[in-house]
């Protein structure tokens, strides 16, 4: 397992959090910057601004709701958090929205990895191949974990790729795509989870989904 830190009484596990921040890092300012003509200093401080935010969100909605550090809720309010960066650094919302993009699903890729060592968001009991030992809960269990992140990392593989055509106009649609993405792939996801449903058999993080879904394609 991985070592972790307990604050407000969520327990953080930060060795995954730190290699999905500097795989972030790296991504924007060796490389992703250069596509939208942002210079070093404004591409480190959205880059920057944007983890602490994000997860600001992540920590206000878990105290809301009362079901730990899940990336789910977040996606939907990301836009918020946008927009505010590009308030305080006065940057354009769509360039600065198509920018920040694919680092969302390279942070919930990354530390969904480190899932599997952390012993948490953990599948139904499996045996055999399809299966690895979790020593929180005692069991060998079905890694979604691992099915999730590489999943999620492959939609930002496709947003960067969609957002190279030499046609494509910087109008703030890449995110959209991402949650279209996220939405319709972790509502199916969730039938491999043991989440306690709250209505017509389907967990919280369901109708996250569906709403991050529906908004994506309006």
């Amino acid at each position: 397992m991985c070592p972790g830190v307990t604050f407000l009484g969520i327990t953080y596990y930060y060795w995954g959090y730190i290699l999905a921040f500097a795989a972030c890092f790296a991504f924007n300012l060796l490389w992703y910057r250069k596509k939208y003509g942002f210079r070093l200093l404004p591409a480190a401080l959205m880059t920057a601004l944007i983890i602490p935010f994000g997860y600001g969100l992540i920590i206000l909605l878990s105290l809301v709701h009362h079901g730990g550090i899940n990336w789910v809720r977040a996606v939907l309010f990301i836009p918020l958090a946008v927009y505010l960066i590009c308030l305080i650094l006065r940057t354009n919302y769509a360039r600065t929205f198509d920018f920040l993009t694919p680092i969302a699903c390279i942070n919930h890729g990354v530390s969904h990895y480190f899932c599997v060592f952390q012993g948490c968001c953990y599948g139904y009991a499996a045996s055999g191949t399809f299966s690895v030992w979790n020593q929180d809960q005692n069991a060998r269990l079905f890694p979604i974990q691992l099915v999730e992140a590489t999943s999620i990392l492959l939609v930002g593989l496709a947003i960067v790729l969609y957002s190279r055509h030499k046609r494509y106009d910087t109008h703030g649609i890449c995110y959209f795509i991402h949650m279209m993405a996220f939405g319709a792939t972790r509502f199916v996801y969730e039938f491999f989870r043991d989440d306690t449903p709250v209505r017509w058999q389907l967990s919280q993080f369901q109708y996250y989904c569906i709403a991050e879904f529906l908004i994506g394609c309006a």
